[in-house]
Formats: C-alpha cells, sequence, structure tokens
C-alpha cells in the first residue's frame, strides 16, 4: 500500500477556503469549522502526490494535473475531510459516506455483543458481559503522556496527530486538557473524536506539520508498518517527537487486520531514525499471561457463545495478573515477556547503528 510512482513536492496550502467559521458537533467534541479552516489552510495535502487542495463545491481536488490519485476530488462530511486515496488503500471513500439507513455517521456502530439472541435476554446477556474486570492494563502511557505534555508545553501552540485515535487511548485526556496543544485525530472510521479520515500509510499533510505523533496501538493493524514510520518522519517537524505503543505478546486482535509484533529490540530498530527519550514496557508479563490463558481456553471451543462465555468466566479467574505488572515492567526479564512496548523519541539526522541497537539490549537474557 506504499505509494509508488512520483512524488509532486508542491506543499501549497488549501486555497479558496470560506471565511466564515461553521459550528458543528462529532460525538463528545464540540468544534467549529474555523479549527478545520486552520488545519486544510496550513497543513492539508493531496495523500497521494502532496499537490495543493482547492475547495470545490462540497469536496477538496487536488490542482496537480499529473496527479493519479483516487477520486481526486475528496469528500468533506460534517466539517470532516475523508483524504483516502483508493488506489493505494484498502478503505472505501463510499463505506463512509451517509446513507439512507444509516442511524448516524459520526461514531463508530459497536458490533452486538450477542447477535444470537434477540428481544431482552440479549440486553440482560449484554449487561452481564460488560460487568467484568478485564485482563488489560497500561502502566506508562499517564506518565509518558505527562512526560510528552512538559516537552510539548515549551513550545508555542504545538499541533500533535493522534493516528489511528480509535475513541481516545490511555493518557490521550491530558493532552487533550492543554488548551495551547491542538490535536489533530486521524482515522479510517467514524469516531466520537475524528477530525480527518485518512489512512496512516498515506497521511495528507505537509512536510514538518507536527510538533508531535502518537500512535497507540495502531501499527500492528498497517500493512506496510515501514511506510507509516516514512510518513510520520516526513511530516514531523525536525526536532518533533514519537510517542509509540506496540504489542508484543498478544493473541490476535483485529482479525485478517492483525499483522505485526515487535520485541524490545525490534521496536527500537523500527524507530532507528529516532534519539530515545524513553522506551520500556508498557504493558507487562502479567497481562500477557493473562491473555494468553484465555486464548488458550478459547481455543478448545468450537462455537462462538460458548468463548463469549470463556472470556466472561478468564476475565473473574485471571484479572489480577496485570497487577503483578507495576513491578514486572521495571525487571529485565520482565521486558523479554511484556505485552507492549512503548518508545517516546525525537526526531534525528542521524540513525541508530544496529551495534549500538544490539549492545544497548536490556532484557534478562
Amino acid at each position: 500500500m506504499s505509494h509508488n510512482g512520483s512524488r509532486c513536492h508542491s506543499f501549497s496550502p488549501v486555497v479558496d477556503t470560506p471565511s466564515e467559521p461553521v459550528p458543528w458537533s462529532n460525538g463528545n467534541y464540540s468544534w467549529t469549522m474555523i479549527t478545520v479552516q486552520k488545519i486544510l489552510e496550513n497543513m492539508l495535502v493531496c495523500p497521494g502526490c502532496h499537490g495543493a487542495l482547492q475547495h470545490q463545491g462540497e469536496g477538496l481536488l487536488c490542482n496537480n494535473a499529473a496527479c493519479t490519485s483516487s477520486p481526486r476530488l475528496w469528500p468533506v462530511v460534517n466539517g470532516l475531510p475523508i483524504l483516502l486515496d483508493e488506489s493505494q488503500s484498502l478503505f472505501r471513500i463510499a463505506d463512509l459516506l451517509p446513507t439512507p439507513g444509516k442511524k448516524s455517521i459520526s461514531t463508530a456502530q459497536p458490533i452486538p455483543v450477542f447477535p444470537f439472541i434477540d428481544g431482552p435476554w440479549r440486553r440482560l446477556l449484554s449487561r452481564i458481559w460488560h460487568f467484568r474486570p478485564g485482563l488489560s492494563r497500561n502502566v506508562a502511557a499517564e506518565r509518558n503522556n505527562h512526560y510528552l505534555c512538559q516537552l510539548l508545553q515549551e513550545r508555542p501552540q504545538p499541533v500533535v496527530l493522534v493516528a489511528g485515535c480509535g475513541d481516545e487511548g490511555d493518557g490521550i485526556a491530558q493532552l487533550r486538557s492543554l488548551p495551547q496543544i491542538t490535536l489533530v485525530n486521524l482515522d479510517v472510521q467514524w469516531t466520537s473524536s475524528v477530525t480527518i479520515l485518512a489512512d496512516a500509510q498515506q497521511l495528507p499533510f505537509a512536510d514538518q506539520s507536527f510538533d508531535a505523533v502518537v500512535l497507540q496501538g495502531v501499527l500492528e493493524h498497517v500493512l506496510d508498518a515501514a511506510q507509516v514510520e516514512r510518513e510520520i518522519y516526513r511530516t514531523l517537524k525536525n526536532d518533533g517527537f514519537i510517542y509509540c505503543e506496540l504489542p508484543f505478546l498478544q493473541p490476535n486482535h483485529g482479525g485478517a487486520f492483525d499483522l505485526l509484533r515487535f520485541t524490545w529490540t525490534g521496536h527500537r530498530r523500527f524507530w532507528r531514525r529516532f534519539t530515545q527519550l524513553d522506551a520500556g514496557a508498557c504493558c507487562g508479563p502479567g497481562m500477557a499471561l493473562a491473555h494468553m490463558i484465555q486464548q488458550f481456553a478459547r481455543s478448545w471451543l468450537p462455537f462462538a457463545g460458548w468463548r463469549l462465555l470463556s472470556d466472561w468466566l478468564t476475565d473473574w479467574l485471571f484479572w489480577w495478573l496485570k497487577y503483578a505488572d507495576s513491578w514486572l515492567t521495571r525487571t529485565p526479564a520482565g521486558l523479554d515477556g511484556a505485552s507492549a512496548f512503548y518508545f517516546l523519541g525525537r526526531k534525528s539526522d542521524t540513525i541508530l547503528s544496529d551495534s549500538d541497537l544490539i549492545r544497548n539490549y536490556r532484557g534478562g537474557q
């Protein structure tokens, strides 16, 4: 899904922006069109060739006559641009447009937990299903986002891209609470916080647009993670920050769209064009063990209903394991068996050598 062929290096701003702000709301967030206009004027470009965009009717048109992107005229729905180059992406714009029969386009619609049961029993079982402690615990996100906030507060009006924003990742509320920080929330589906719909493999932003980029549980779901890294490096300012969380020991949690796992060393090498500020385990061996026990139990069961019951029971039996991670994520052997890792770094002109990478191994083997 990486872009092939020549790129147009014209990073002119969007032109012909409407002069009057138009208010709109999306889920739990209230915005005005003036915020979107600021992003359009200063940052947005064609996702394929990076050419300038021009307002045309209800959409945005690439000004580059040689551009091969499809459709080249992208819609704007409820003030949100949908900038998906369908010639290079698995996702389709038609799936995101409002159509008769759709109740809402402002938030992602939840998948029914018990699709095979109807009526009041389904509502009761859904309530029982959601009444469970859960096996996951991120022990580092709050601390890391606080550190990132401190770094960004030294800058005037920083702009942060949250790629694959979902509804909201752990610790993101700290970034959102700072009025001087502008958050650009990108996803390929409607969520309660999304501000632009686009593919992380083709970011529709000009070079050096962002002070920081945040990825939490995103890279494992993209087909070409290396292309995402290139796009992040391109769109970050020269001294910009990357914060990434990525799984290591976790069962499949995205069906066909769960594609990637990294050890700590592999994760560090992936971000070798960045100077490390902090790195480690954000979800430890306790969480990894609990999820593997749950996956082991459900592997024996042929029917979806039985697997749902198994998940509910293992949640209640093994929820306590995740609390061991407050300590285990600090140990060398705990790093070797962690459920997920984080990396916080600064964009650099130098590349970490493989010899330095191996020499800096921090595990217990």
